[in-house]
Order: structure tokens, then sequence, then C-alpha cells
């Protein structure tokens, strides 16, 4: 006679701030981060619907209303059946099992993810080990090339966890935490029990000499800083080859477009997050572009940086602020970049940095970060510089304006020619029904 099959639950731990990946993350919260394409939270939705959980939480704190919108999407999509805990005040790795105490009731286990982490993993095999012996906890291993700065196990023959050590000077081995753990759900009510703050620290040296170790010989990757996440871009797609996380989709169109006049109504030097508005149709037209395959990323001239009018830290206040109401009608952006450098003359047409448009500079970096495809971009703004920016950029280019009827073909000069729309609506029209001009 068969074994009943045992069920099983998910934490996801995303609700860090990210602060070594500023100034992605200051737009774009550290668990959507794309990796080819896709954002890193993607990876273990796919990893757990094939090891057949049943429910995920996934705990939010950073641009919690961006997550939201994911969790929406994938939950639409009938994909997995993903549910928000969120934090106003992050809580820690250990508090966030506390929160989430409940996520034990009727299963046989829970697994615990560290979400920022890119990785090649298997977790049927890994859930297959837990069940083959008779304690409570299994904790994934990596061999780690620097040992000093990860948590450090030691194993027995028979694979149990006799030490670990968080960060040691001294380290006895090289098999490092790497931040996913199978616990068993009353080992997972202990831990909610002990209501600590770090799980590293408090939670995990309480399990020596009753978790076992699993090493894992693929790809794993904590891709918590710049240089680690332009490795994971790199290799992802050699990584996948046959999966769906990366390698095998082309890259995606995407529209780019301009923030102030375009995205949000023009305020001049804004500097105030209380004086965000968006413009209408922004939300609408993002929703209808992104179910239609388009990213949607920002590109904004900052000058007022440049001129000593804005920080960097307002900047950052009032594109959170942005965010939220983008939030609020459903939509979410890719990606968002800006240039403070300030111009040395008033004329619009002339590339003085190659960053700040016109120049292509903006455009080049996000198509490489987020892996677009140019040819088959749009630029859509209200200024000439906007359109030159995307034509530079090898897209295709509409400017907002109510002085030419819809669809009028203007010429650019030598960088082509582009069309004119007089709101954002009429843009995702022209855009969607595929008129192209000349480049």
């Amino acid at each position: 006679m068969s074994s009943p099959k045992r069920r099983s639950n998910a934490l996801l731990l995303a609700g860090g701030l990210g602060t070594r990946l500023r100034p992605l993350t200051e737009t774009i919260p550290k668990c959507l981060v794309p990796i080819a394409g896709r954002p890193l939270l993607d990876l273990w939705i796919n990893r757990l619907v094939e090891a057949g959980i049943g429910e995920t939480r996934v705990n939010t704190h950073a641009l919690a209303e961006q997550v939201r919108v994911y969790i929406g999407q994938v939950r639409a999509e009938g994909r997995h059946n993903l549910v928000e805990s969120h934090e106003p005040e992050l809580l820690g790795s250990a508090g966030t099992v506390t929160a989430n105490a409940d996520l034990a009731d009727d299963v046989d286990e829970v697994v615990i993810v560290y979400a920022d982490n890119f990785s090649d993993i298997d977790l049927r095999p890994l859930l297959e080990f837990h069940r083959s012996h008779d304690d409570p906890f299994t904790m994934v291993l990596f061999r780690a090339p620097n040992p000093r700065a990860c948590g450090i196990a030691e194993l027995d023959r028979r694979g149990r966890i006799v030490s670990f050590i968080e960060k040691p000077e001294n380290p006895a081995s090289d098999l490092a935490n790497a931040g996913l753990y199978v616990v068993d759900a009353d080992a997972y009510r202990e831990i909610a029990a002990i209501r600590g703050f770090d799980l590293g620290h408090e939670v995990l040296p309480r399990f020596v000499g009753r978790m076992r170790g699993w090493l894992w010989g693929g790809y794993h990757l904590d891709v918590g800083t710049h240089e680690a996440l332009e490795r994971a871009r790199r290799d992802a797609t050699e990584l996948f080859p046959a999966r769906s996380e990366a390698g095998t989709k082309a890259p995606r169109p995407a529209v780019f477009l301009d923030r102030d006049g375009t995205l949000i109504e023009h305020v001049h030097y804004l500097d105030d997050p209380d004086h965000v508005r968006l413009a209408p149709d922004a939300t609408a037209m993002i929703r209808r572009l992104r179910h239609a395959g388009f990213a949607s990323v920002i590109v904004t001239n900052q000058s007022a940086i440049g001129r000593g009018f804005l920080t960097e830290a307002r900047l950052h206040e009032i594109h959170v602020e942005m965010n939220r109401q983008l939030a609020e009608g459903g939509a979410t952006l890719d990606g968002l970049y800006f240039c403070p450098e300030a111009p040395a003359t008033d004329d619009r047409t002339v590339i003085e940095s190659p960053r700040r448009k016109p120049g292509p500079g903006m455009l080049l970096q996000a198509a490489e970060e987020l892996d677009l495809d140019l040819s088959s971009s749009w630029m859509v703004g209200d200024m000439i510089s906007d359109v030159l920016a995307g034509l530079n950029a090898g897209c295709r280019s509409i400017l907002l304006t109510t002085s030419e009827p819809a669809g009028t073909v203007l010429d650019a000069g030598p960088a082509g020619t582009y069309l004119t729309a007089p709101d954002l609506a009429t843009a995702a029209e022209i855009i969607l029904a595929g008129r192209g001009v000349d480049r």
C-alpha cells in the first residue's frame, strides 16, 4: 500500500530593501529585479509549482505595491496560490516565520526560501531527501568560494549538521548555507514560537544535531550586489537552455516613456511627492501594453539634480509615490532610469551626453539589463529630445502633441521619422496596431 502524498506549503522571504542594489531597487523591489527579462520571483514560483507546493506566502515591505501587482498577475493566470504577507516594519527572517505560523497548519512540511538567490535547483529531489530521513529540518548547502562570508556547516558521516556558525573567522568547512530549508510542520511551529528576528543567528544553532545538510552542486548565487546581478544575467542564457525562466524567450519589446508631461503631469522642477499626478490613461496604457508583451520603462532627464534644485533622495521619494499610484491602478514598471546631468545649452536636439536624452544611453542600458529588443520597441514623450533618443537607440518614436492629427509622420532629419499622438491612449493604439515608420 502506497504512503499518502505529503502536503507542503512555502514561505518566500522577499521583503528586503536591497540597499546594495541601489539605485535599481529605488524603483524596483529586489525580488522583481529582472534576469533574462523575467522577475527573479518567477524562478522560485516555477520551482515551487514543479514541486507541488500548495500555498506560498511572500513577505513584502519595500515597494510592496509592485509585488502586490505581481501576485495578482500570478493568481489571475492560475499559475499558483501566491499570497502576500505585508510587513509595515521588517520583522527579520525569523519574525516572518512567526507572523506566518499558520502556514504549517494542515501540511506536513514548509519550504523556506530566501528569494534573492538565483539558482538552477530542483526542489523535487530536495523534498525527497527530506522525507527520507528522520530529522525535522533540512538545510541546502553549497560550496562557498569565500566561507568567511557565509554561514558554515559541518556534517557527520550521516549528513547530520553537527556545527553551524555564521561568518566564522576560521571556517571548519566550505559548506555554506544556501538560504533554502525544508522544515517539518512541528519544527516550523517551534521556530515561530521562538519569536526571534534572524534565522541564522537565533534559530539555526538550536537545530544543530537534528538537522540534515543537502549539498547542491549546481548554480547558486546571491544576487545582492550589482556585480552578482550582472553575473547572473550573463549566466542565465546558458544556465537554463531548456527551461522557461531564461534562454528560450526572445528579447521583449518595450515602450520607453518620458516621465514629466508624459507619464505624469508636468510640474516645473518637481520636488514634492505630493504633487505627483499620473497622466490620464497612464495605468490603462501600461496594463494594456504589458498584456501585449511589452515592457514599460521610464527614461527621464532630471537636470534639477545637476542644477542643485533636487537631491537623489528626494527623487527617490517622488518615484515611490509615482509607483504607488501606478500600482493602485494595477500597473507596474519594469525599469526606471534617470540622468541627473544639467545641459550646457537649451538645444534639445544636441547630444551633450550619451545618457542624457536625446542621447540613447538610458535606453541602451535598459535594453542590456532587461533583455529588450530595441528594434521592436517604441519611445513615447512630449519633447523632441524624447523622440530623438528613441530613434538614436534604434526604436520607433511617438511625440505627444495636439498640434498635429494622430498618426502624422514627421521628419527628424538624419535620425529618421516619427509619429504623433494627442495622448497616451492613442499612442497605445498606434503601438498595438504595429504602425511602423522608417528609422
